[in-house]
């Protein structure tokens, strides 16, 4: 049985090629920003992030947050749930995504290790994403993203660090559902743990 199962044929504009294992990102951003003749100083004015920075991570020398991409993509116009799958069928009435165990895909940041959820779909609402979370060394690095997040966690403890608000502890079960543009930031405790973070941005 194919892994991911639809009923909509519709379409979406062409996308850029993508490694659908644990690829870099970097190529992808550098594509884009040409695409739209953008120097890396026009697209760091444009996303708020700092040219060296945009150009360390075209040229795979670190590995972007969430936060980051979040920013670099929407002054691209792009969502990366929506690039970063095999396929380009848009969500549509009655279709569906199917992910098996461990089979998203996977992109490894300084947060841990991320795998996107429902990538064979685009357009889509919601970006899932199953996060093994790194354990936390040093000051937590709190950034914020457009739209509203649930962070619920699968196993292990998740140190949940909010701006205005005191460290969270939450532990196997426990949930938090809260403003994204608010800086935040999720790491384990003591060992990694993975968390389920579903971030809704309406087009």
């Amino acid at each position: 049985m194919a892994k991911n199962q639809r009923t909509s044929t519709a379409r979406s504009p062409a996308r850029p090629d993508v490694d659908s294992g644990i690829g870099e990102l970097g190529p992808v951003i550098q594509r884009l920003r040409k695409e739209k003749d953008l120097l890396l100083t026009e697209l760091a004015k444009l996303s708020g992030v700092a040219a060296s920075t945009i150009s360390r991570i075209e040229n795979g020398k670190i590995s972007p947050t969430y936060g980051v991409l979040a920013r670099l993509g929407d002054a691209l116009g792009v969502r990366w749930s929506d690039i970063l799958g095999a396929t380009e069928s848009s969500f549509a009435p009655g279709c569906r995504a199917v992910d098996r165990a461990d089979a998203g895909v996977k992109h490894t940041t300084a947060r841990g290790l991320y795998e996107w959820l429902g990538t064979d779909l685009v357009t889509k609402d919601m970006e899932p994403t199953v996060i093994s979370a790194e354990v936390e060394n040093g000051a937590p690095l709190l950034e914020g993203h457009s739209g509203q997040e649930l962070v619920y966690v699968l196993d292990g403890t998740i140190v949940f660090h909010m701006q205005h608000y005191a460290p969270l502890v939450l532990e196997a079960g426990d949930s938090v559902y809260f403003d994204a543009n608010t800086p935040h930031a999720a790491y384990s405790r003591g060992r990694i743990a993975r968390f389920l973070s579903v971030v809704s941005r309406p087009r």
